[in-house]
């Protein structure tokens, strides 16, 4: 999958609460986490975002 870099985090936002707080398989932690639809969807999301901090680590070396 690419993931087209073109936000910054601070247009992305930040996450209120854990989407696994409410969710029906919430006993079954942390297993569930790897095939759940929801969390896919966030990682995606906070990957296509460029930190406004200044501070990049590849650039650095």
């Amino acid at each position: 999958m690419i993931i087209i870099r073109d936000r910054f985090d601070f247009e992305i936002g930040h996450l209120a609460k854990s989407p696994c707080r409410e969710c029906r398989h919430k006993k079954d932690l942390p297993d569930c986490s790897d095939g759940c639809k929801t969390l896919d969807r966030i990682q995606v999301v906070l990957a296509s975002g460029v930190s406004c901090t200044g501070h990049h680590p590849f650039l650095e070396s």
